[in-house]
């Protein structure tokens, strides 16, 4: 009898991906993980100590993904305003990894105050657009809370988004936000001078 080939760390975590991919995190079991891998459960707790640790792997695959797609530069659009559509894109085409990370009590802590592409968000917004420290943090706060709502209601059904509209949408609160922290700045120079 041939040996039985030997299932892999990773072709666990690429089974359990495609899993929560399709049926989301409730759908990702020890029973359904050894049928996508087409052996018994006993492999997966060789490799790894339970189902928390698949689903924190699984977690670390979404975050790359999502990594990746948030860096994506989009065709007509600035790298700040590509941000904002690559995350609504991310909660439309990786709806179950989007689920995942930014609408589940396995989230865990605030995501705007910890989110892992904060860094990467507000040097765009630096770059692009000159505006630092405490600006560029309330800026950075109501556009992700914006593309946050348009994101979940896609992710969950609840409404649809032209991607015309999507962008007009974006730039008509980022020029608002603009627009007020140039009439704030001026405010305040008025001030001082008087």
């Amino acid at each position: 009898m041939p040996p039985k080939a030997k299932i892999t760390k990773e072709q666990v975590i690429e089974a359990a991906s495609v899993l929560v991919r399709s049926k989301g995190v409730a759908g990702l079991t020890a029973k359904s993980l050894a049928a996508e891998l087409h052996c018994s459960t006993q492999p997966i707790f060789w490799l790894f100590e339970g189902m928390e640790e698949v689903r924190a792997a699984v977690k670390e695959r979404a975050l790359a993904v999502f990594g990746s797609y948030l860096r994506e530069k989009r065709e007509n659009a600035s790298a700040y305003k590509s941000i904002g559509l690559n995350y609504i894109r991310f909660a439309s085409e990786e709806t179950e990894f989007f689920k995942m990370l930014f609408m589940s009590d396995s989230a865990g802590a605030d995501i705007l105050a910890s989110h892992e592409e904060k860094p990467y968000v507000l040097r765009v917004l630096e770059e692009e657009e000159n505006i630092k420290g405490a600006r560029a943090q309330d800026i950075y706060e109501v556009m992700w809370l914006f593309s946050h709502g348009i994101a979940t209601m896609i992710a969950t059904g609840t409404a649809k988004f032209t991607q015309d509209r999507i962008r007009e949408m974006l730039t008509s609160v980022y020029r608002g936000l603009i627009a007020c922290g140039h009439a704030e700045t001026q405010a305040q120079n008025e001030e001082k001078k008087s």
